[in-house]
Formats: structure tokens, sequence, C-alpha cells
């Protein structure tokens, strides 16, 4: 099974491989947002914005956004985006990358792939944007995008975007995240059967 063998429906945010429906790396995870207390209505808010954010950053870096046209309370969010790859030299050679575990029968969209000089030694980093609160299931979710992807990557981040046009750049190293992910994922099948 191939990425290329992989199709998403945007409208219902599933993702299918021939017949066979697989669960998403967020629906895989979402039980344990619930954990956190966060109310389902915040955090379905703050995914349709965030999802927003993504579609500028995306735009962006394919060099298609028209800016003058983006809605002024995205404008921070990108403006801070611009300022990472400023300040990081990061270039991002992905974006917005659909993964496939082939073994596992998971799928996800992750959202930069990129590569920049770290003391003088190139590295490949998968980040995950964020642009609200930074949920605890995020180094799971990055680990799970990693080990779908058929490249290694070097590193893991979170990039938090905020509106006041800063952002925190935090390193995804808990050597537990992958196996949180797979524990969440042996749940979702249980749950599901």
């Amino acid at each position: 099974m191939l990425a290329a063998d992989l199709q998403f429906d945007a409208e219902t945010h599933r993702y299918t491989v021939g017949s066979e429906r697989l669960p998403s790396v967020t629906e895989v995870l979402d039980p344990l947002l619930e954990l956190d207390g966060i109310p389902k209505h915040v955090l379905k808010a703050a995914a349709e914005f965030g999802t927003h954010v993504h579609m500028a950053t995306d735009l962006f870096d394919k060099g298609v956004l028209d800016e003058p046209a983006l809605d002024p309370h995205l404008a921070p969010y990108l403006a801070a985006w611009k300022i990472f790859l400023r300040d990081t030299r990061a270039v991002v050679d992905a974006s917005e990358v659909r993964v496939v575990h082939a073994k596992l029968r998971y799928a996800g969209t992750f959202d930069k792939a990129v590569h920049w000089k770290k003391r003088g030694v190139l590295r490949t980093a998968l980040i995950d944007i964020k642009s609200g609160e930074v949920p605890r299931t995020v180094g799971p979710q990055t680990a799970a995008y990693a080990e779908a992807h058929p490249f290694k990557f070097a590193e893991r981040y979170c990039l938090q975007l905020r509106g006041d046009a800063t952002y925190r750049l935090t390193r995804l190293t808990d050597p537990t995240d992958w196996s949180i992910f797979l524990s969440a994922l042996n749940l979702h099948r249980w749950r599901t059967k």
C-alpha cells in the first residue's frame, strides 16, 4: 500500500485505500483529548480555525497565496510562519503531506517537512503547526506521522503560531510518543470492532 493509493475526502475527513476505510491519526488520538477536559465545541472551533491557518501557510509555501485577500484574522499567524522561516532559515520540502502506514493501516496528513542547518549540520524535520493551545497529543501525533512516512526524519517539532505574530518552537523528544500512539490505535480498533 502506497501513499499514492490513499484517497482523502476532505468533507468527511476520511481516508480510504480502495474500499477500506483507514482511521486517521487525529481520529485515533481524539479520545485522549477528552482526558484533558477540553470541551468538544472548543476543540471543533479551534480545529476549523487551524485548518485555515494551515491552508494559508500551505498556499504561501507554494507561492500561490493572494496575501491582500487573506482574512485579517489569519494575517498574524502567517506573519509568525514567515518569521519562523526567516529565523531558522528552514526550507520547506513538502507541505500538507498525506501518509499511510501499510502494516498498521492508519493514515494522516502532516503539516511540513523541512530541512535546515543546525550547528553546521543539515537536519530534516517534521513540523506540526498549531494555532491555538498545544494538546499533549502532539508528540504521539507527530510520531505516528513520522513512522508512516517512508523517509525517516532526524527531528520532530511542534510550531505554535500565535495571534500576535510570534511563534514557539518545541522539539518533541519523548521516547514514549510512538508507544502512546500504538496504545491509542489498539484502543481505537477495540472500540470500533
